[in-house]
C-alpha cells in the first residue's frame, strides 16, 4: 500500500500558479491510500464513479510514461472532501507511487509533483497549482518556488503549536476558486497582481520565521496571507468564521488551501485546549499539527 499525506499552506497561498512562493506543510493524521494486486490485465476496482474517474485519469498518465502493469487497482481516503486539504491530489500521488513500487520506478519529488498536477489539470480539466502535489511528494515542510520550480525542506521548531479546523459538511471545491483567479491574472487585474508578489513576500518571511524559530514573524506572515487573500477572493461565511475564531483565541490563521479550512499557529501550546473548545462548539473539526 501506498499513501499520501494531506497538506496545509501556511503562507504564501495561492501564489504557487502564479509564479510565487509557498510555505506548507503536509498532515500526516489525514491520508489518501492506493494499493494494488495482481491481475490477468488492469483493472481499478470502485463503485464510486468520481473516484474512478480519478484513478483511471491517473492510470493513464502513468500509462503515457511507463508501461501499465497488470494489476487492481484500489483506493480510499481520510480526508475530508471538498474542504481544501488536497484530498484529490493526495489520491492521485498515492496511486502513482502505488503503480510505480509495482514496477520498481522511484519518483523524483518534482517529477511526481508535476505529473499529478497535469492529471487533473490536463485530464480532468480541474484548475490547480503545483504547490498542492509538491509538499505531498516530498511528504515534509518544505518552501517551494515555482519560476523555476525548486523547494527547500524545513523543521518546524518545538513551540510553534499549528492546528487545523475545518467544516465537516464540506465547502465550495477549490476549482472555482482557482478559475476565477486564473482569469483574473491572465487578464492583467492590478489588485491580483500585486496580491501575488506580496504573497510571495509572506512566503519567504514564513521561511525564514521557521528557520530561525522566529513565533512572531510566522504568525505575522500566516495572518498577513490570508488578509492578502481576502483582498482578492471573496470569503464566504464559513471560512470567515473558521478564521475569526481562531483569532478570538490569538491564533495566527490562514486558509489552509481553497475550501472550508484553515490552518493556525497558537499563541501558546496552552492555547490548543481553548481553540479545540471553540471550533468543537461551532461544529467544526479540529486537529493539532505533529
Amino acid at each position: 500500500m501506498s499513501t499520501c499525506a494531506a497538506r496545509v499552506a501556511l503562507a504564501g497561498n495561492p501564489s504557487d500558479g502564479y509564479g510565487g512562493a509557498v510555505v506548507a506543510i503536509p498532515v500526516h493524521d489525514l491520508a489518501a491510500m492506493a494499493s494494488v494486486t495482481e491481475s490477468d490485465r488492469f483493472a481499478v476496482h470502485t463503485s464510486n464513479a468520481d473516484l474512478r474517474r480519478l484513478l483511471t485519469a491517473t492510470a493513464d498518465a502513468f500509462a503515457a510514461q511507463f508501461e501499465l502493469p497488470s494489476v487492481t487497482l484500489s483506493a480510499s481516503t481520510s480526508i475530508p472532501r471538498s474542504v481544501g486539504l488536497a484530498g484529490s491530489s493526495a489520491l492521485v500521488i498515492a496511486t502513482l507511487r502505488a503503480l510505480a513500487a509495482w514496477t520498481n520506478h522511484r519518483w523524483d519529488p518534482i517529477d511526481l509533483a508535476e505529473l499529478a498536477l497535469s492529471v487533473e489539470r490536463d485530464r480532468l480539466d480541474i484548475a490547480a497549482g503545483l504547490q498542492d502535489r509538491l509538499v505531498q511528494a516530498v511528504g515534509r515542510p518544505i518552501s517551494m518556488t515555482f519560476e523555476p520550480v525548486g523547494y527547500h525542506e524545513l523543521s518546524v521548531p518545538d513551540g510553534m503549536t499549528l492546528f487545523v479546523a475545518w467544516n465537516p459538511h464540506g465547502s465550495e471545491p477549490s476549482d472555482t476558486v482557482h478559475r476565477s483567479l486564473q482569469r483574473r491574472f491572465n487578464g492583467d487585474d492590478p489588485p491580483v497582481k500585486q496580491a501575488m508578489v506580496d504573497l510571495a513576500v509572506q512566503a519567504a518571511r514564513a521561511r525564514r520565521a521557521i528557520e530561525v524559530g522566529d513565533h512572531l514573524l510566522l504568525s505575522e506572515a500566516i495572518d498577513r496571507s490570508f488578509d492578502i487573500r481576502a483582498s482578492i477572493i471573496e470569503i464566504d461565511a464559513t471560512q470567515r468564521l473558521l478564521v475569526d475564531l481562531g483569532r478570538a483565541e490569538r491564533a495566527a490563521v490562514n486558509s489552509a488551501g481553497s475550501g472550508g479550512s484553515i490552518v493556525g499557529l497558537a499563541r501558546r501550546p496552552t492555547d490548543i485546549r481553548a481553540l479545540r473548545s471553540s471550533y468543537a462548539k461551532n461544529g467544526f473539526e479540529f486537529l493539532e499539527l505533529d
